[in-house]
C-alpha cells in the first residue's frame, strides 16, 4: 500500500490551529517532513514533570480528537516541558 502524500502547507495550519486552542501561547513550530508530513515541536509549561510516555500520549490523543484521520499528517511529535530546555 502507497503512503499518502500530504499538502504539507495545508496539514501544518490545520494542526497548529489545533494545538493553538489548548497552547495559545506556548512554542509550536512545524517543519516538513516525508511526503508532506508534518513535524511538530511543542514546548510547555504543561509538560513540566511528565514523562516521555505521558507527554506522546496526550500530543497524539489531542492530535487524534481534533484532528481525526487528519492526524496521520503528523509524523513527529517532539514535546518538551520548559523545564527541559
Amino acid at each position: 500500500m502507497a503512503s499518502p502524500i500530504f499538502d504539507y502547507q495545508t496539514e501544518s495550519v490545520r494542526v497548529e490551529e489545533a494545538l493553538r486552542e489548548d497552547f495559545p501561547k506556548d512554542t509550536i513550530d512545524t517543519s516538513e517532513g516525508y511526503k508532506g508530513r508534518v513535524h511538530v515541536k511543542l514546548v510547555s509549561r504543561f509538560f513540566n514533570g511528565k514523562s516521555e510516555q505521558e507527554k506522546q500520549a496526550y500530543i497524539w490523543d489531542l492530535l487524534k480528537d481534533k484532528l481525526g484521520d487528519n492526524a496521520q499528517a503528523v509524523s513527529l511529535a517532539l514535546v518538551f516541558g520548559t523545564d527541559e530546555l
